[in-house]
């Protein structure tokens, strides 16, 4: 599962700048007068904070509020529209051409480091475009059987991903000291493109004020949760002891890992959210009725969000998954995941009677043919 912890980054725009009165005003193309613009600034943890509110009269609009001084995101959005352009606060006075149909296609001007991002922004969209474009031409001579055709496009498919890869790093390694470096940088870390090392050496190669801005803390905040988890997942590998936990039950009561140790326990990472967790329930609770009473366990750790309790156990009664059941509610903030270096699910680990890991990972018939191998026929 891809779960981002730096959803913004992708489609965000930052400066420095120190002008708390930096107007910003335009035109807009097709919106009737009256139409309300919000315009908001992102603050931590991706929460929105009003700034000001300007109205369309004769196709102008100005936003006349003084803006916070400091790094940080704008938003730009219209209440009955679904698209949204994102700015800079920045120094310099601020032009829109907003596009009804497209608030995040309008085009801005008077900032270097917008022009600079919407410029990286458009060669984006268009690239991922194309690549998209390509994809469907695959998939059509796929379903012709040409194999000819199928390799000449995933030939250029991968040039694309290592043009796109080349691309982003040059962004980063020419401009250290402007926001678009760490955005780009976010990029490559989001597409799993680069070894931690190499996100960490990049990241400190940004100018102070890059690092300290809030999407800077962002990124360096989760190149440290991935140093973490590679960490744990070194711990959490097979033949070290599985890591210890203690949780809540359904019924509310602290049970260990230590508690529920069989002959061999399954410790079962998953979600009632998680479609491929929740396909693979049925085959779990087979294996588990086939060989429970052979020594087989099973401790459920559910990665249910903090208002889906409920959820939690329906899905267990549903699934009929009756075995050991703990969660702590927090979904990926959830400690249990993070000490065994979990970063998707569904994500299962096999241990001995001593608690030792000896298998990762085994779903479908790996899973029954595993056990079949450890406690015999039925």
């Amino acid at each position: 599962m891809k779960q981002l912890l730096i959803l913004v980054i992708l489609f965000s725009l930052f400066s420095c700048g120190d002008n708390n009165s930096t107007p910003i005003k335009g035109t807009a193309a097709g919106m009737a007068d009256g139409t309300s613009l919000i315009l908001e600034e992102l603050g931590p943890n991706n929460k929105r904070i009003p700034l000001d509110t300007a109205i369309v009269n004769a196709g102008k609009f100005t936003f006349t509020k003084a803006i916070t001084e400091g790094t940080g995101l704008l938003i730009l959005s219209e209440a009955t529209a679904t698209s949204q352009l994102l700015l800079v606060k920045d120094e310099q006075p601020l032009t829109l051409t907003l596009y009804k149909d497209s608030l995040s296609s309008s085009l801005v001007t008077g900032s270097i480091e917008n022009e600079l991002f919407n410029n990286y922004r458009k060669t984006a969209m268009q690239t991922n475009k194309k690549r998209q474009q390509l994809i469907q031409e695959m998939q059509k001579a796929q379903r012709e059987t040409d194999g000819i055709k199928v390799n000449i496009i995933r030939d250029q498919i991968a040039a694309m991903d290592t043009q796109f890869i080349t691309d982003k790093k040059a962004v980063v390694e020419k401009n250290t000291d402007k926001m678009v470096s760490v955005i780009a940088l976010s990029d490559l870390i989001n597409e799993k493109v680069l070894k931690i090392e190499e996100s960490e050496a990049y990241y400190n190669s940004l100018s102070e004020d890059i690092q300290n801005s809030t999407v800077g803390e962002s990124v360096e905040n989760y190149i440290a949760q991935l140093k973490s988890q590679r960490i744990a997942s070194s711990l959490a590998s097979i033949g070290n002891k599985a890591p210890e936990f203690t949780a809540k039950t359904p019924e509310g009561k602290d049970l260990s890992l230590s508690e529920t140790l069989g002959k061999y326990t399954i410790i079962d990472f998953w979600a009632s959210w998680c479609r491929p967790c929740r396909m693979e329930n049925p085959n779990v609770v087979n294996v588990y009725n086939q060989y429970h009473d052979k020594g087989l366990n099973i401790i459920s750790v559910s990665l249910d969000r903090p208002d889906q309790k409920e959820r939690w156990l329906q899905a267990i009664e549903k699934d009929k998954m009756d075995w050991y059941h703990v969660s702590n509610l927090q979904f990926w903030q959830d400690p249990i995941p993070r000490s065994y270096g979990v970063r998707a699910i569904p994500a299962t680990f096999l241990l001995d009677e001593n608690g030792v890991i000896i298998a990762k990972d085994l779903r479908g018939p790996a899973l029954g043919a595993k056990m079949k191998e450890l406690l015999g026929e039925i």
